[in-house]
């Protein structure tokens, strides 16, 4: 075989074993290029992205699955300390659907400025929806957060995305999404409309709370009653046995 053709089919062997990686990372390149820019929830120590298309489909969400996506959490966060793991969606907190990263931030710091630290947070994990009371304290809110290392943090291991590319990719627009973030915060919970809706929503949690409880304990009242009624059962029967006895003996 001649120099010039061996080097031609050398080249093309080259070209071709090059494009195959290529190709089979090009879905994953093309999935995370889709996705919204993450956002750092001051109130929950992590990265946060609002379920669109492009989210639902990136990370195959259940349709019934609402609100918004947790992508990491800090070491030692709030959310690592409550529980609040990678993958799970915050569906609800106090009563509020979240429905946009930055409520979920709104809704926190509202209810500190009213002396509140006990949240109750509705939150989807494996496409079940279930509950669980959060501490979040204004000192920890405020506590500054090392933004350029959100890609260190702990990750939703996901086949297919990598979340240190992911965070590399966007590192400026989430070191100033998180600066900016503040201000529109405090422009927002100090509007009469937000505060009305918030309250409005506690309220009708509470009441949800409250009629859920009484449904419980009338459930374990009638259980009581039932447990009662069977034991008189069995005294009725125990005696009636005795009594029988007593007779034959005499």
């Amino acid at each position: 075989m001649s120099k010039p053709i061996r080097s031609m089919l050398l080249l093309g062997a080259a070209a071709h074993l090059s494009i195959l990686p290529l190709a089979a990372t090009v879905p994953v390149v093309l999935a995370q290029a889709n996705l919204p820019a993450p956002y750092v929830s001051r109130a929950f120590d992590a990265v946060v992205l609002p379920i669109d298309e492009s989210v639902r489909s990136a990370f195959a969400l259940n349709a019934a699955d609402s609100g918004v996506l947790v992508l990491a959490v800090a070491p030692d966060g709030v959310a690592a300390q409550n529980g609040v793991e990678p993958g799970e969606i915050i569906h609800q907190v106090k009563g509020k659907d979240i429905a946009t990263p930055i409520e979920l931030d709104e809704v926190v710091y509202f209810w500190l400025t009213q002396q509140v630290s006990d949240f109750s947070v509705d939150y989807y994990r494996a496409g079940v929806l279930s509950s669980s009371d959060v501490i979040i304290t204004l000192e920890l809110y405020e506590a500054a957060l090392d933004v350029a290392a959100v890609s260190n943090w702990t990750s939703w291991s996901y086949e297919g995305f990598s979340y240190e590319e992911y965070t590399v990719e966007y590192s400026e627009e989430i070191v100033e999404t998180y600066e900016e973030s503040e201000t529109t915060i405090e422009e927002t919970v100090t509007s009469e409309e937000f505060s009305s809706e918030l309250e409005e929503d506690s309220q009708e949690d509470e009441a949800s709370d409250e009629s859920e409880e009484a449904a419980s304990d009338d459930a374990d009242a009638d259980d009581g009653a039932a447990d009662d009624g069977d034991e008189a059962d069995d005294g009725g029967e125990d005696d009636g046995a005795d009594d029988g006895d007593g007779g034959e003996e005499e």
